[in-house]
């Protein structure tokens, strides 16, 4: 009994004598900041001296660590910054270090005693690339807190008062020190399914001075969600990735420390493009975890200046979530500045910081195609109403006074000024619309030119979101200077099912359209490639129709699809005829009867739900279009009976290293040999006699040169961007330019005056275009954002024209500038 008693009384020293370290330990909590600029330092390495016990500051700078020795000074080591060895004072309380830049740079070295050892490591992350992408997980789950902000630089206001003495810019300083610019957070919950099945709505929002969720939806795509890819998308710029296997030989990487993470080794490596080399690159920090050869960290910004007038750096956190590596921190800094100034007071520094913090992960859950609604980007209609308490369990840390003081003063000027309505009327006019109340007004109703009708003007009114989410109503009227017509409409439509946007309506218009144009289903925007084209129409017809029709989206809203049913009459006024037989009479009209089914399939598009819209955000696929026309004999006073097919696909996509790449192939077909002009297609000519150049049609062609029953034509377009010249404040591109197609024109003899003609021999032209040639600034002040450039296009093969002089155009071309 004795014996036991020992035992357990021994077992029982060992034990306290086990956790007397743990028991001793003391964690200390603190931030590491720029000692100049007062800016939060991320990944900052930090170890007990003499130890490998140590941590890694957040994103935020801030890092908490159990110490084995409260004696036991610190030792800090951060690339481009002088080490520091801190001696803990005080540690229940919060600790404040500051770390001093030291001069950096990171130089090339030529030569190494064999390969230079950061390749290796580069080599295995890349290798390793697919394992450790959270975007190729088999699905996720996670609820972001995102923040977002606008401020000046306070110090900067400061030094112009002591510079000039300026009064103003003290009380500017004094503003600043007190609140920000503008202010917004949000909570987000993402769902993902490989391999492209993503659904975010945003649960909580909270803008100052606003309540609408706009600027929300935009903060969540500051940046990607994964440095992974082979290129990096920042701010709708395309970067070539460091990791990108295609371009490992022209980035420069260096192994700039080695640290220690539990039990790996973690290798910080700085990368940025090669010298002699140009391409749109990045620059900065890889932290490398020899786990799973993983990234822990990232720190990137473009390795040159942008010539926009901006500049941008993120900073990516990663942590072990069931055994994977996912993101769980997200920093975008963006730097407005003025890139023409050339004294540094003349520089108004705004800052823009997104902060990101990624929590309740679910790796691969259980998902299937019902947890997943119909909008990619979505808003809780909830969102602008939950309560102080429901913010604090998601925010990392409690907002800051001057946080809370740029909530109090925009809100309150929000009220004021009515910020909202302001926004609400802004938005529309991306679209080409103005807003005037729960109507918007199309723009290019109410002026636009044509070379048939001329100078066409009018007015068109549609009701918007505010008027109603399920109608939509409006019309229209116009008169053209060179026919004049007098041109009406009016239309109406209900949504009958919101989830796939079914919609039943009906029209009535008399109206112009090309002869022998296409009725594809395009999206309408202010500024699109056949705005130009519209300009040389000459060849347009009258129709008055009456039609209905529904329309709704399907297979996870990829397909659009829209079904209608039409009558009317199609009548022209030039001295075209068309006569059906030998012995008929030619005609300047016809009556028709038709049904008509148009597809749109954008396979990966998303659709954000925005308040006043549903907008479509583009994917990386080819869209498909097909129009199946069937009229109808005898029916509805239809005179004849035919089969119309026209589709097109459009395609872009970025080729890294060698520039942008843009396809349209267009086809179409008549089952009739005989049909009149209006029935059968128009190449698409971009009007060589006039000197702006139309994209994507064929420039050296005249206007109603050829027709066809059956036709195909392809154009293409390679940009190689600013691969090719480089300048500091503008960039030049070179654009190769290459058109082709053909079409056969049958029964020719039944068209009178007809000036188009077959083209089945083929049509080709090729050149090339330099666009972009003027600084920025100078498109910004004269153009309103349009840079000029100019094309030139030779025009070959059997349809040439007697002189090489003729077969050449040069056009000027217009693209913007940002």
């Amino acid at each position: 009994m004795k014996i036991q008693q020992h035992l357990i009384i021994r077992t029982h020293i060992i034990f306290l004598y086990l956790l007397l370290p743990v028991w001793g330990a003391s964690q200390i909590n603190g931030r590491v900041t720029d000692a100049h600029t007062g800016e939060p330092l991320a990944f900052v390495n930090i170890i007990e001296q003499g130890t490998r016990n140590g941590t890694m500051t957040d994103i935020d700078g801030a890092f908490s660590l159990k110490l084995s020795d409260e004696k036991t000074p610190l030792q800090l080591s951060y690339v481009g910054y002088f080490g520091q060895t801190y001696p803990i004072k005080n540690p229940e309380q919060q600790q404040q270090i500051k770390l001093h830049r030291r001069p950096y740079e990171l130089e090339e070295v030529i030569v190494y005693p064999g390969e230079n050892p950061a390749h290796r490591i580069v080599k295995n992350v890349i290798n390793n690339r697919s394992s450790n992408d959270p975007e190729k997980l088999e699905g996720f789950i996670y609820t972001s807190y995102n923040k977002f902000l606008a401020t000046l630089d306070q110090d900067f206001y400061l030094e112009r008062w002591e510079m000039t003495g300026d009064s103003s810019q003290l009380q500017i300083s004094e503003m600043l020190n007190k609140r920000h610019l503008f202010i917004m957070e949000s909570v987000s919950e993402r769902k993902f399914k490989s391999p492209n099945q993503s659904n975010e709505i945003i649960i909580a929002n909270r803008v100052s001075g606003l309540e609408n969720p706009m600027f929300s939806m935009l903060a969540t795509e500051l940046q990607p969600f994964s440095f992974y890819g082979a290129t990096i998308s920042l701010l709708e710029n395309e970067y070539i990735s460091p990791l990108n296997r295609a371009a490992f030989n022209r980035y420069f990487y260096n192994i700039e420390d080695t640290l220690y993470w539990n039990n790996d080794t973690v290798f910080v490596i700085a990368f940025r493009p090669a010298r002699n080399t140009n391409f749109d690159g990045l620059s900065g920090l890889l932290y490398i975890n020899t786990f799973k050869w993983a990234i822990q960290n990232v720190i990137a910004q473009p390795a040159r200046a942008i010539v926009s007038g901006l500049s941008f750096r993120i900073q990516q956190k990663y942590e072990l979530i069931d055994n994977k590596w996912f993101p769980t921190q997200l920093n975008t800094d963006i730097d407005f500045f003025n890139p023409e100034a050339q004294d540094p007071t003349a520089i108004t520094p705004i800052r823009m910081l997104g902060r990101s913090y990624i929590k309740n992960i679910a790796i691969n859950p259980p998902l299937s195609g019902r947890d997943f609604g119909p909008f990619s980007l979505d808003f809780s209609p909830q969102a602008n109403n939950v309560k102080e308490a429901y913010w604090q369990t998601y925010r990392p840390d409690t907002i800051s006074p001057r946080e809370k003081n740029t909530y109090q003063f925009m809100d309150s000027l929000g009220n004021e000024l009515n910020f909202d309505a302001i926004l609400n009327s802004v938005e529309p006019l991306a679209f080409g619309e103005i807003p005037l109340g729960v109507l918007n007004i199309p723009i290019n109703s109410i002026y636009r030119f044509n070379d048939f009708e001329k100078h066409r003007l009018g007015l068109g009114l549609a009701t918007n979101n505010r008027f109603s989410k399920r109608f939509h109503l409006g019309g229209h009227y116009a008169w053209g200077t060179g026919d004049r017509k007098h041109k009406y409409g009016y239309f109406g439509s209900v949504v009958i099912n919101k989830r796939n946007n079914l919609r039943l309506g009906g029209a009535y218009n008399f109206d112009v359209s090309e002869r022998g144009g296409s009725n594809i289903m395009l999206q309408n925007f202010i500024l699109n490639t056949s705005m130009i084209r519209n300009f040389y129409m000459n060849k347009m017809d009258y129709t008055r129709r009456a039609s209905a029709f529904f329309s709704f989206h399907s297979w996870r809203n990829f397909l659009t699809t829209e079904i209608s049913v039409s009558k009317g009459k199609t009548h022209w006024t030039d001295l075209y005829y068309f006569t059906p037989g030998n012995n008929e009479a030619g005609l300047r009209q016809y009556h028709f009867t038709e049904a008509m089914l148009r597809l749109r399939f954008a396979y990966g598009e998303k659709l954000a739900n925005t308040p006043l819209r549903i907008i479509r955000l583009p994917s990386n696929y080819p869209v498909f279009y097909l129009n199946i026309t069937n009229g109808l004999d005898n029916i509805g006073k239809g005179e004849t009976d035919y089969w119309r097919f026209e589709g097109r696909i459009d395609y872009q996509y970025n080729i890294p290293l060698v520039g942008k790449q843009s396809w349209i192939l267009e086809a179409g077909s008549t089952n009739q040999k005989s049909l009149p002009w209006p029935l059968l297609f128009t190449a698409k000519a971009g009007n060589r006699d006039f000197y702006l150049a139309s994209p994507f049609s064929f420039g050296t062609m005249q206007m109603n040169e050829f027709a066809a029953n059956q036709y195909a034509a392809v154009f293409f377009q390679h940009s190689f961007q600013n691969l090719l010249f480089r300048k500091t404040t503008y960039t030049p591109e070179l654009v190769i330019i290459a058109n082709a197609g053909f079409g056969k024109l049958l029964k020719a003899e039944n068209h009178l005056f007809m000036p188009a003609k077959s083209w089945e021999k083929g049509y080709y032209e090729s050149g090339f275009a330099i666009n972009k040639i003027l600084p920025q600034r100078w498109a910004r002040r004269i153009i309103f954002g349009m840079s000029p450039g100019i094309e030139l296009l030779y025009r070959f093969g059997p349809y040439s024209l007697p002189t090489a002089r003729e077969n050449i155009t040069v056009k000027l071309s217009l693209v913007t500038s940002f």
